[in-house]
Parts: C-alpha cells; structure tokens; sequence
C-alpha cells in the first residue's frame, strides 16, 4: 500500500469542455462550470440552465470504485434516514444511475454530482457560542443519521484517518521548525501511549471525518445558525469520538478562554448523542492529535509539492492559527479539559 495514502496522486485535469460534454450527454445539464478547490479531486460548481447549482466531483485516480460507491451510498444513507442535519443530495443520471464514469487519458474517473448547497462558509463568519452550539446539534444529528450505516469501502486509507496517525511519523522530518517538530512528535507520542490503544473498546461507526471551517456552511442571515454539512470525500468508519475531536480542533478561540468554543460545541452535541465518559477523557488527546496531523500534512504538502500547489498555498493561509491552538491546547492538563467538559454537559 503507499504510504502516502492517496494525497501524493495528482488531482484529475479534465478540461471545462470534457466535463460539460459528460454533463449534457449523462446529465442532461448545460450551464457555467466554476472549479473548486479540492486536495486529490477535480471539483467543480455548475451554474445550470435549469436554475438549479449542483457540485461536480470528478474522483482522483487513487480512489477506487468501492470507495466511491461508499461515499455515494453514504449521502442515499442520509436522504433516507431523513437526517435533521442538511447534507447534499445525489443527483441521478438519466439512466438513474447514482454516478457515471469519464474516460481521461488511460485513466477512468468515477464522477457524481450532488446539490449545492447555499450558505456561507464557517472559515468566513465570525464565530460565537450559539454557533458553535448549532454546530454541535448538526453534527449530532448527522452522526445520528449515520450510526446504522454500513457498507464495504468505510475504511478507505487515508492519511487524515486518525487510526492510522502513527504513519505520518516519517513525514514530521519535513517540519522546518526544530521546537515545533518537537512538539508535533510529542503528540504523536502521547497518541500512540494513551489514546491508541483504547480505540478497540470504543464506539465505532461511519463519520463524516473532516468537519473543518471549509465544510460547514452557515445561514446566510442568521450568523448563529448552521445551513449544512458538506464534502464526504474523507467519511469513514472510526471511533466517534473522533469525529468530534476533529471538529473541535478547529473552533479556536482566541479570547482568554481558549476552550470556549470547544466546551459549548461538546455540550449541545452531548445533549442529542451522550458522549461516554472515557470520550470526553480522550478528546484532550485526540484534540492534539488533529492539531498534529494537521501540521504534519501542511508542511509536508508545502515540501513535497511546492509553491505552485494551490491546495498547499489555501492550507498555509487557513491554517495559520493550528499552531497557535496547539501551544494554547498544550498549555492545559487532560484532566482540566475533562473537568471542564463534563462541567459544561451538566455531569
């Protein structure tokens, strides 16, 4: 298997007029192709004719079928189940089929399109605690809607899955910063010590597995209010409480109270899906562990695919303050993160 996973793959370059043909020819859709930026796929917003927005995405050459047919049938999963969070929905072809396939090169692409989605993004709102409450609630529900799913291709292998945090050791050496290196291993060493092996009695289920700033879109007039949850490239089976630590990696708080956000987007998730106590007491670590990952993965993309990398350049600028958090983070006890967790869940 590669060690990199799929993120040292180029990402698909089909041109505007391939996919417009694929699209009126399976589709039946015309209209105004805009790319999208994504990390190992071609994505693109299409504008159609019919007044309608869709998303286009045009899977990587790493990804396989079963795993494209997992994240398909996730998003079926979801519509079914009529989860109370808003997701996208699958567009079906004429055929009614719930994705096609192009021909690029000697490469054949799986491609899907779903609903787009309206609302602006977390990364460009001003965060407050009723925000952060409604994410809670969303992510709550969406786990919810998600917890009897199952289907081969859940455990695609994938860098970003914190189960296999341990790979990215080798990849740290491209972390420029001697300290910082130091304290990216240290997390890793405490992930492998204390939080690795109690994945096995955890709860396991298919999460969505990258709630960041850039999937989570909010109510065009209402700033405390989540519109939807998008983007299940990276959904998986894993432990749940990890979908949660990696939600939470991102809600950083720059005021004195640097677990503000965290302690209110826990506690409106837990008042829907009760945490166990064993999670809460594992999300200091796996916090870290995100924060870790997400360092690691940046400044390898950076050394690996350099300045031209627009993917790489968008990360540097969005995750200028993962840094920042990690010290802020590292600067509290395991036990005053639980304590305070639990005091904010009312337990």
């Amino acid at each position: 298997m590669n060690p990199l996973g799929k993120l040292d793959v180029c990402a698909p370059r089909l041109s505007d007029a391939e996919v417009a043909r694929l699209l009126r020819t399976d589709y039946g859709l015309d209209g105004r192709l805009r790319p999208l930026l994504s990390e190992r796929d071609q994505n693109f917003c299409l504008a159609a004719s019919d007044g309608q927005s869709y998303v286009v995405k045009i899977a990587g050459a790493a990804e396989d079928q079963k795993a494209a047919d997992f994240q398909i049938l996730g998003l079926l999963h979801l519509e079914a189940r009529e989860c109370r969070a808003t997701v996208p929905k699958i567009r079906r072809t004429r055929g009614g089929a719930s994705s096609t396939t192009i021909l690029h090169g000697e490469t054949r692409h799986v491609v899907r399109v779903v609903s787009y989605l309206p609302g602006r993004l977390l990364a460009d709102v001003s965060p407050t605690l009723s925000l952060m409450r409604s994410i809670g609630r969303s992510l709550a529900y969406l786990d919810i809607a998600l917890s009897d799913f199952e289907c081969d291709g859940d455990q695609q292998p994938l860098l970003w899955d914190m189960q296999r945090a341990a790979n990215l050791l080798p990849l740290t050496t491209h972390i420029p910063d001697g300290v910082l290196r130091q304290v990216v291993l240290d997390c890793f060493d405490d992930f492998q010590r204390v939080a690795e092996p109690q994945f096995a009695a955890l709860r396991h289920q298919v999460i969505h597995n990258d709630v960041n700033p850039g999937n989570v879109l909010v109510e065009e007039n209402d700033s405390g209010s989540v519109a939807g949850i998008i983007d299940f490239g990276d959904m998986l089976r894993a432990p749940l409480v990890v979908e949660l630590a990696i939600a939470a990696s991102y809600l950083r708080c720059d005021d004195a109270d640097a677990l503000a956000y965290i302690a209110a987007f826990i506690a409106a998730y837990d008042r829907i899906s009760p945490l166990e106590d064993v999670e809460i007491d594992l999300l200091y670590h796996l916090l870290r562990t995100r924060l870790a990952t997400t360092l690691t993965m940046l400044y390898w993309r950076l050394a690996v695919k350099g300045n031209d990398d627009n993917y790489a350049q968008e990360s540097l600028h969005s995750e200028s303050g993962a840094e920042r958090f990690l010290a802020r983070i590292n600067a509290i006890t395991p036990q005053a993160l639980s304590d305070r967790l639990r005091q904010e869940c009312g337990r």
